[in-house]
């Protein structure tokens, strides 16, 4: 086994997720189970939300807590994301998601970072997100990896999330993150990006809420040679 540190994902936590439910999860499991999950609702509004990271062989190497401030319009649901780590690092992700006007329950959009087109799928008391990120390493450089992830929600204010996060095809890891809605009722309008930081609790003793003086840009180490 090499002596590198494995892959360190910074993930939003939109995008963010492992035993929940995972690639290959079939969508017909949360069929005609509730509460119903519509983005436009759960989103749209503000979230608070805790994140750990793990390897593909299931070490957990990285932790965070977030804040989601979100908001529909009655086309297109906007959120904005600010994380941090344990390690003091910062990562920030605005999205964009617009509903298939021939398709009730298929959702796209576009995300910071994402080479293409972010696409969602709702089903039961769940919603199937897919995208792909661009995002850098601490070398600098940067790393495409595409995230497979799956809300469960499992009362009015909470959802569970699991990702399972590639590379090359590979799954180099997975994301678990749990949510809770702490606004009530849907947020009307949109919001921009860097909205979420003006909603951010004043951090308790001994959590770190700046990046200790390093780039707060979206960070992970290179994948492990072979």
């Amino acid at each position: 086994m090499t002596s590198r540190r494995s892959l360190l994902l910074a993930l939003p936590a939109l995008g963010a997720a492992g035993a929940l439910a995972g690639c290959g999860t079939s969508p017909e499991v949360f069929e005609g189970k509730g509460p119903p999950f519509r983005p436009e609702e759960f989103f749209a509004g503000k979230i608070r939300s805790h994140g750990v990271f793990a390897t593909r062989l299931g070490a957990i190497e990285r932790w965070f807590r977030a804040t989601t401030v979100g908001a529909w319009d009655g086309t297109t649901l906007t959120f904005d994301e600010i994380f941090h780590y344990e390690d003091s690092f910062e990562d920030r992700r605005f999205w964009k998601l617009r509903r298939d006007p021939t398709d009730s329950a298929a959702w796209t959009g576009e995300a910071t970072d994402a080479t293409g087109p972010v696409r969602g799928r709702s089903v039961g008391n769940a919603f199937h997100l897919q995208h792909e990120l661009d995002m850098l390493t601490l070398s600098g450089d940067r790393r495409r990896l595409g995230f497979d992830q799956w809300f469960v929600r499992i009362s009015d204010d909470t959802v569970l999330s699991r990702a399972a996060v590639s590379w090359y095809g590979i799954q180099v890891g997975t994301a678990q993150v749990s949510f809770q809605r702490v606004s009530v009722g849907v947020t009307e309008g949109s919001v921009y990006a860097g909205a979420a930081a003006r909603e951010e609790p004043v951090a308790p003793r001994g959590v770190p809420s700046g990046t200790g003086g390093r780039d707060p840009g979206r960070l992970m180490n290179a994948p492990p040679r072979r």
